[in-house]
Parts: structure tokens; C-alpha cells; sequence
């Protein structure tokens, strides 16, 4: 079980801004793309509609992606 929460669109949004290479995260063709802070890309791929809710999963392999561990997720999130 995955130890991070699942997420609100708006949560989740913001989440890829904090921890993302500043002005380099965009929203095209239903996905997110970016770079992670060591300046590597990432793309998060959104399913078409209303996509409201992220699951603790993908979150938790978003934070891979992005370098983020736990600790800083937590700490990001108790000041969200």
C-alpha cells in the first residue's frame, strides 16, 4: 500500500508545479510534461474527461519521477 494520499485535481496540479523545474511543467494532449528537478523530463498521461482524482499509485510514481521523497511530499503537503 502506497504511503502517499490520493489527490484532488487541483492538489495534484499543484504538486507537479512545486516539485518540477520552475516554468517548465505544461498541460498538452491530455498529459502533463515537464522536467523534474535535475532537469530530466517527465510526462503524466491524464485520461480524457473528468479526471477529479489521482490514486495514492500513480501519485506515489509521479514522486519517483519527480525525486521526491516522502519526507518532502508530507511536508509540502501538511503546508498545502
Amino acid at each position: 500500500m502506497s504511503e502517499f494520499p490520493e489527490l484532488k485535481r487541483n492538489e495534484f496540479e499543484a504538486f507537479l508545479l512545486h516539485f518540477s523545474k520552475p516554468g517548465s511543467l505544461k498541460f498538452r494532449n491530455n498529459k502533463w510534461v515537464g522536467l523534474n528537478r535535475e532537469g530530466k523530463p517527465f510526462t503524466v498521461h491524464v485520461k480524457h474527461g473528468n479526471t477529479r482524482k489521482y490514486p495514492p499509485p500513480l501519485v506515489e510514481a509521479v514522486a519517483k519521477d519527480l525525486k521526491v521523497s516522502i519526507h518532502e511530499f508530507r511536508e509540502w503537503y501538511k503546508n498545502l
